[in-house]
């Protein structure tokens, strides 16, 4: 029966030529735009996703004229600080605003986007190591882990690289002592090396001033530690160092934790809270897919309700032959579900060919994923949803054709 209905289905799309390429390019165009924007929200939704739930970045919570701000903006001692004083946290390290550096290897000069962080840093993050070890890639004044791409860009090799003396912008030589594979397109902070804190503080010296605010912080608590005790043990920390006694006090500050795989969504500080961010863009634009896919479908229901009166009289002659109403739903559904899969089809091709713009528009490296099982489920997923939709209203309105009246 099945088979009959597709034979039908597509001998009627086939007869109709011009009428099935607009319904096929209209569905394809809304799967398309709907189907890139979807890649976008989810490549949005995966940035962090893979770190550790133990990590956490700290903000203030700022208390002055009956008011709460909020920063990330913290303390270059602070994550020091915070290891030291506090047992639920196992790692801790600060990390600085991202530079572009100069650095010369013989006859080699290449300038290099990079950071600063604490000794701690690649035992938080989870950046595998290609060669060298975290617990040494950043413990002294003088060492400095670099990418792959950094690595192969001086030394042909991970490997080559290691133990080797770089010079830094032209005034300090650096030793290799670790290479970190190239960083996934989903991280949120991008870097082709990192020195030691040291060389941060030697550049902004500031930022030894527990006084003054600049570089983030980041803890990674121990995996039997309470999040919500240790968030709690911290709030008070400048309390003790300043002897804020708050019900005097005109203004103090808070310390408060968020996981670090939820910042990239929510960074936005309201009333001292995370509230927002570019989670509001990535909900937004979910609503606009979806409505782009809905317009899509009324549009294919609209062009062929318009077309009933040429199927009138197929309909009256198959009802007068003794077709049911039922059998007629089946056909039109069919149709529509063929149609559907065409016009997916025809949407990877458009996908395939946009993408590459959509990429250098958003500023990301969004690919297809075809070797991704969800992938397909998903399409899957949406073609027999879109199907279903655009073909319901057809379906019912053409099958009620009375055969006396056609």
């Amino acid at each position: 029966m099945i088979t009959n209905y597709i034979k039908t289905a597509w001998r009627n799309l086939w007869k109709n030529k011009f009428f099935s390429t607009i319904n096929v390019l209209g569905l394809a165009l809304g799967v398309a735009c709907s189907v890139l924007i979807l890649l976008w929200v989810q490549n949005e939704m995966s940035i962090d996703g893979t770190q550790s739930p133990n990590l956490y970045r700290v903000y203030e919570r700022q208390h002055y004229d009956h008011k709460v701000h909020g920063t990330y903006d913290t303390p270059g001692p602070l994550s020091a600080e915070l290891k030291r004083r506090f047992p639920q946290i196992q790692y801790a390290t600060n990390m600085g605003f991202g530079e572009l550096s100069t650095f010369q290897a013989g006859d080699k000069i290449l300038r290099m986007n990079g950071n600063s962080a604490g000794a701690d840093y690649f035992k938080m993050f989870n950046y595998p190591l290609l060669a060298g070890s975290a617990k040494t890639a950043l413990n002294s004044p003088v060492s400095l882990a670099v990418s792959r791409k950094m690595a192969e860009a001086f030394y042909g090799s991970a490997q080559a690289a290691i133990g080797k003396i770089i010079r830094y912008q032209n005034r300090k030589n650096f030793t290799i002592t670790a290479v970190f594979d190239n960083l996934p397109a989903n991280a949120s902070t991008q870097f082709d090396f990192l020195t030691n804190w040291d060389t941060f503080l030697e550049n902004n010296s500031w930022a030894r001033d527990m006084g003054n605010n600049g570089p983030p912080t980041f803890v990674s608590l121990r995996s039997d530690a309470n999040p919500v005790l240790a968030g709690k043990k911290i709030e008070r920390f400048f309390d003790g160092l300043w002897r804020i006694n708050r019900s005097t006090a005109a203004y103090y500050v808070d310390l408060t934790l968020q996981r670090f795989n939820e910042w990239y969504l929510h960074n936005d500080i309201s009333d001292g809270k995370p509230s927002g961010g570019r989670i509001e863009y990535v909900n937004l634009f979910s609503i606009i897919a979806v409505f782009i896919l809905l317009i899509a479908c009324i549009n294919f229901m609209n062009l062929t309700t318009a077309r009933s009166i040429k199927r009138a009289r197929e309909i009256g002659v198959r009802k007068a032959i003794g077709a049911e109403r039922g059998s007629l739903i089946k056909q039109f559904i069919t149709e529509s579900m063929l149609i559907t899969a065409v016009a997916v089809c025809v949407s990877l091709l458009i996908i395939a060919l946009l993408l590459p713009f959509f990429n250098q528009i958003t500023g990301k490296q969004i690919l297809l994923p075809f070797a991704q099982p969800l992938f397909w489920l998903k399409l899957a997923f949406i073609t027999v949803i879109t199907g279903l939709i655009s073909g319901s209203y057809p379906a019912l309105f053409l099958s009620s054709f009375k055969p006396v009246k056609v």
